[in-house]
């Protein structure tokens, strides 16, 4: 092992060959007969230790050690002032300065030794400790780079606090899923250039994006104009569907200024109009793959039904889709209408599904033509019709149209009455619509 290497400061020649003869068999010795000796060697070399005198000629040790402080490749080397002043007063000037230790001459050999080993040691110790701060900081660094793409800052930071919470393999949470798509989009992709079409997708999946992260969600991938994302993980949030919910009316909101945006600087030749898909239950995530290529995502039927109620929108003529678990989560913060028991491609269980209108906060029930007025005359019409009085329903969801004449769902259920007058469905029939596209 390489010898750690001390230079002992001393103008008296003989003080110098004294404690050069103690140190030599442990250390490699450099001595310097005056500051100005002292400067000339840590050109060259800086030592792991000085040994320095107080009362030298031209310089004194103090303000050798303000001139070592000041310096950045030298104020942290160790200094211990070795000197003949005994005063109490000049012990305490000499730490006040920056010495690590105050020893004084005549010396005792073992104990000088074992006082500059101790030093050596926390030096060492002190050394590792600066190492292990700035790889933590660059982990750090390169953790906040690789999670705030999916990520909102705030996650980013608890994780990084406590990276524990990140679990290799997956784990299974209760978790809230979110799909959408733009309609349309592969029409858009076809008239417009390569550049254009992508500058107009990383403006609109930036914006849509930025609302989920807003509300704590990651973002598992994207598709084209697709994205994937989940609330509940790698962080448990209590109202992982509330949030959810949330980041679909505002994408809708923040949807209607983009388009005035885009159609205003010609990007697209058409809105961009979203379709959501949201659900509650129990998935598998964490870090899916292999070791050296894996993505943190989501698995499992409850991930699926999302997805299925994403591409259901166009079926209904609505634009948020989410199932019962994720209103029933919700409380009474939503203004939702209930509509079908459906079955979809790939799971059995029929599953409830409810259209997100808005946020109850925000559909005050004064506006004449309000969504909360469309919910009550929609959840009457849709009792009817879940009573199979076809006539009645047909009257009420006509009734509907007058005020609302583009609503989806009257549209489709009208049609339904006008068809089961004519062809009444099974008397066996469960009620539940089955779904045999994704």
């Amino acid at each position: 092992m390489e010898k750690k290497r001390i230079i002992l400061v001393d103008d008296n020649p003989t003080n110098l060959r004294a404690g050069k003869n103690v140190l030599a068999p442990l250390y490699s010795v450099a001595t310097a007969p005056s500051a100005e000796k002292l400067f000339v060697l840590l050109e060259n070399n800086l030592p792991d230790l000085i040994l320095l005198d107080i009362d030298m000629p031209v310089m004194n040790g103090y303000d050798v050690i303000k001139l070592l402080k000041d310096k950045p490749e030298t104020k942290n080397i160790p200094v211990i002032f070795l000197t003949g002043k005994t005063e109490s007063d000049d012990e305490f000037e000499g730490l006040s300065v920056g010495a690590i230790d105050y020893i004084t001459k005549p010396f005792q050999p073992q104990l000088l030794l074992k006082r500059i080993e101790v030093h050596l040691l926390v030096e060492a110790q002190r050394k590792t400790l600066e190492r292990q701060t700035r790889e933590l900081q660059y982990f750090n660094t390169n953790l906040r780079k690789a999670f705030s793409t999916y990520l909102s800052e705030d996650v980013v930071n608890e994780l990084i606090a406590d990276p524990t919470r990140l679990q290799l393999g997956g784990i299974q949470r209760r978790m809230t899923a979110l799909f959408s798509d733009v309609r349309g989009f592969s029409r858009i992709a076809e008239v417009l250039p390569p550049e254009k079409l992508v500058e107009l997708l990383n403006r609109y999946l930036s914006a849509m994006s930025d609302v989920i992260l807003e509300q704590k969600g990651t973002i598992d991938k994207y598709g084209g104009d697709a994205i994937i994302s989940f609330f509940g993980a790698p962080l448990e949030l209590p109202d992982h569907a509330l949030r959810a919910c949330v980041s679909a009316v505002t994408m809708k909101r923040i949807e209607s200024e983009l388009n005035n945006a885009i159609i205003a600087e010609g990007m697209s030749p058409v809105p961009l109009l979203t379709r959501v898909g949201i659900n509650s239950g129990d998935m598998v995530v964490g870090n899916m793959g292999t070791e050296r290529k894996m993505n943190y995502t989501i698995m499992g039927n409850a991930v699926n039904l999302a997805s299925r109620l994403e591409g259901i929108n166009k079926q209904y003529g609505t634009w948020i889709l989410a199932s019962e678990n994720t209103v029933q989560d919700c409380g009474d913060r939503l203004l939702v209408r209930r509509l079908d028991r459906i079955r979809v491609v790939g799971i059995t269980e029929p599953a409830r599904i409810y259209e997100i209108l808005a946020l109850a906060d925000d559909a005050p029930g004064e506006k004449p033509s309000s969504m909360r007025e469309l919910a009550e005359l929609f959840q009457a019409a849709f009792e009817l019709f879940e009573r199979r009085d076809w006539l009645a329903a047909e009257t009420a969801f006509a009734r509907i149209l007058e005020p609302f004449p583009a609503d989806g769902p009257s549209q489709l259920y009208l049609r339904r009455c006008r068809q089961y007058r004519q062809t009444p469905p099974s008397p066996n029939w469960d009620g539940v619509f089955n779904f045999s596209e994704k």
